[in-house]
This record gives C-alpha cells, sequence and structure tokens, in this order.
C-alpha cells in the first residue's frame, strides 16, 4: 500500500512538472505578444511610412517628332498635369511625365508629325512632397508623428551622390546625448518640378 502511495504522489508530481513545463513554453515560444526578431523594426516601419508619404505614382509618355513644326497631342486619359522635358542629346524627342501633384502643364515641343511612345507608370519620390514633409517635421512634428504611425523620435536628411547634405530637403533635429540612435541609407530617384530625376541618399534616424 505505502508503495502504491508513494507511486501515486511520484506521477502526481511528474504531472504537475510537465503542466507547469508546458505552460512556460506557450508563454515564452507561442505568445503572440511577444516580438520576435523577424519583425519590422523601428527604423524600417518608420521608413516604409516616410517613403509612402511622399511618392506617387508617375506616368511617362515620350514623343517622337518628325519633319516640320506643329502640335503634337496625346491620350485626354493621361490628364492634363504633366512636365514636359526635351532631351538635349536628341531634340526631336520629348519626355512627358504625369501625376496629380504636378502643375497643369504646357506643351512647348513642336513636332508636326509624331509617333507616341508606350505610356508607363513607376513609383517615385517627389521633390515637393519632400519640401511639405519637411514643412510639417518643422511646423507640427507631434502630428507628423502621429501621422507615421511612431511614438520614437527621429530626423531625416537627403544626400546627393557626393555626399553633400541638401538642406532644402532635410531637417536640423538632433537626438540627445547618451542615447541609442539607429541609423539608415536609403538610395532614391526623386523627381523635381522640371522632370529631373536626381540619385539621392535618404539617411533616417530614430531613437
Amino acid at each position: 500500500m505505502k508503495n502504491n502511495k508513494a507511486q501515486s504522489h511520484v506521477e502526481m508530481m511528474l504531472s504537475f512538472v510537465i503542466f507547469i513545463g508546458a505552460l512556460i513554453f506557450i508563454f515564452i515560444f507561442l505568445n503572440p505578444f511577444t516580438k520576435t526578431g523577424g519583425g519590422i523594426s523601428v527604423i524600417d516601419d518608420i521608413q516604409k511610412n516616410i517613403i509612402a508619404e511622399i511618392s506617387s505614382e508617375i506616368g511617362k509618355l515620350s514623343v517622337i517628332g518628325g519633319d516640320g513644326i506643329g502640335n503634337y497631342d496625346f491620350p485626354l486619359e493621361y490628364g492634363n498635369n504633366f512636365i514636359e522635358v526635351q532631351e538635349t542629346l536628341d531634340p526631336k524627342k520629348c519626355n512627358l511625365y504625369f501625376s496629380d501633384d504636378f502643375s497643369v502643364g504646357t506643351k512647348t515641343c513642336q513636332f508636326n508629325s509624331y509617333t507616341l511612345g508606350v505610356y508607363s507608370k513607376e513609383k517615385m519620390i517627389v521633390w515637393d512632397k519632400i519640401i511639405s514633409l519637411k514643412q510639417d517635421y518643422d511646423t507640427g512634428y507631434s502630428g507628423l508623428k502621429s501621422k507615421l504611425g511612431t511614438s520614437k523620435d527621429f530626423s531625416f536628411s537627403f544626400k546627393n551622390i557626393g555626399g553633400g547634405e541638401i538642406t532644402a530637403l532635410s531637417v536640423s533635429k538632433n537626438p540627445p546625448s547618451g542615447v541609442n540612435v539607429e541609423s539608415k541609407n536609403i538610395p532614391l530617384r526623386v523627381i523635381d518640378s522640371f522632370g529631373n530625376i536626381n540619385e539621392l541618399i535618404l539617411n533616417i534616424r530614430v531613437w
């Protein structure tokens, strides 16, 4: 009888230990509220939201002129907000960039006969939207943080390929001393209001 009671007691203790071990495993490894290393980091999340804030879908159409001087035309569905850029190396070719973020465009290229290229779309960073982001940062920082969905402090700057900072596109907020700062550089293509495509580096710092 004593042996049976002792054996029963051991079995109960063993079952209890297995139960507690199972609970620990669930809370440590299966807890949905536990962050894992595979999640999106804070700086990656801010980067994604900043880029979404300053980018637009840009339509592009090339016009190749023939002989003579006259007015060219394009389908109305592309809209009236565009930038016209005449290629310097090929004066008989104009590139049109379409976006609601641009002003109503003016056709200055003169082609009596012409051929339209294929219309394409591409997500691009817009210079003027970076200006707007900087203004929101300088005049309504708390509201911008809420809009970007972050409680962390951050700053950003744009540099050209040579490393020179573009003041008009950068903010001057610096982190306090002694805090950990995460930094990241992202190469981007930026279109300005003249239709120039600029290769720039976006630097984001988060603390």
